[in-house]
């Protein structure tokens, strides 16, 4: 048996006494810190007033430790740089703002179509803010979004964080984190883009994509050219789509009520395979399968017979491709490339200096076969 002698078992119950001393003065210095800080959960910027001497307006939602985060107190200040101001910022709350759990950056609007990299690069840059973060333009300004309210009374930043994650995972909005933003923008061969924020009444919605040529606003995407857009990015799934389908051409299968004929999907899936079939044009061929589960149509029709859907179906693919073909000549006479098809060409045509400008032109002047196979499955209930 091992014997311990005095001395050493002195020393072994003073250990302990030492560890639960450190551990209590420690946890009250970290209550007393914690009691003065100020977690911010968004960040908005825009131009200052045209009679300021400073470049940027900032707003930042926070609040205490303790409190939910619902209790958000926005707060705003200028100067000339991001960091420049959370100096202006800490004379205006008494909490120490700590920026680790910001979630979302709005941009407003006229900033936005001046340029936002100096103000997003920074990002990556402090450690304390991690890539995952979203970044939206607003409407108007940044400001006027961070201090709305909206119907579920949930507090600003997260239902911000929220609104964005939903549609990012089952809607038209492609990933607009820092990471993302910042790989097209350095990226030769796509560009960024971005949710577009408005506020209407007591609600906040996103009303269409905003176009970046490297880090500025140069044009919007509706929802319908959203969608498109997003289908083309690879494999993604979407809540919901209406289709519009030209309904002279199904005359033989019904008479229609309307002059339009509406089919709802639910459930939908997307996958995508882009391949460049010409180097010297270029020309790309865009191959798109879509499947969903048929919803609802907005007139009767007898959807027992598999003639009748597929003639559907058939009509579907029509309406998607048109819309396809539309939103790519708006991008080519914008010069913008939010799809990512230069990077699909670098990847798979040698070219020697391939830069974001060259890329331009010949964007400007490619070619797109698509090629749109629909499929519905478990047709449902019609209206």
């Amino acid at each position: 048996m091992m014997h311990i002698n005095n001395r050493e078992k002195k020393r072994v119950y003073f250990v302990p006494y030492i560890l639960l001393i450190f551990l209590v003065v420690t946890g009250c210095a970290e209550a007393k810190i914690i009691d003065k800080l100020g977690i911010l959960v968004a960040v908005g910027y825009d131009l200052a007033d045209e009679d300021s001497n400073d470049r940027i307006r900032t707003t930042v939602l926070s609040y205490k430790p303790g409190a939910t985060s619902t209790n958000t107190v926005p707060t705003s200040a200028s100067n000339n740089t991001s960091k420049g101001v959370r100096e202006k910022l800490s004379l205006r709350t008494s909490a120490k703002l700590v920026i680790g759990q910001m979630r979302v950056a709005a941009y407003g609007e006229p900033l936005a179509r001046g340029g936002i990299i100096t103000l997003t690069d920074t990002f990556q840059r402090d450690s304390e803010i991690g890539t995952s973060v979203y970044l939206v333009v607003a409407k108007d300004s940044a400001e006027q979004l961070l201090n709305a309210k909206n119907r579920q009374r949930a507090g600003t930043g997260d239902y911000l964080y929220d609104l964005l994650k939903k549609n990012i995972e089952s809607g038209i909005v492609p990933s607009p984190t820092l990471h993302h933003f910042l790989n097209a923008y350095y990226r030769s061969g796509k560009d960024p883009i971005l949710p577009y924020l408005e506020v209407q009444g007591d609600e906040i919605l996103i009303s269409k994509l905003a176009l970046m040529k490297d880090d500025r606003m140069i044009g919007s995407l509706n929802l319908t050219e959203s969608f498109s857009v997003k289908a083309m990015m690879g494999s993604n799934h979407f809540l919901t789509h209406e289709i519009e389908l030209n309904t002279e051409r199904l005359r033989k299968y019904y008479e229609p009520t309307f002059d339009k004929l509406y089919v709802t999907l639910s459930h939908v899936m997307t996958k995508t395979r882009i391949k460049v079939i010409d180097k010297n044009t270029p020309e790309f061929q865009v191959q798109i399968r879509l499947k969903g589960e048929m919803e609802e149509v907005s007139d009767l029709i007898n959807l027992e017979e598999a003639e009748v859907i597929h003639a559907l179906e058939r009509e579907a693919e029509k309406t998607l491709k048109s819309e396809f073909e539309d939103v790519m000549r708006k991008l080519q006479k914008k010069q913008v490339d939010p799809v990512g098809f230069g990077s699909h060409y670098r990847s798979s045509v040698r070219v020697q200096d391939f830069t974001a400008e060259k890329w331009r032109e010949m964007f400007k002047e490619a070619r797109f076969v698509f090629d749109v196979k629909v499929t519905f499955v478990n047709v449902g209930i019609t209206s």
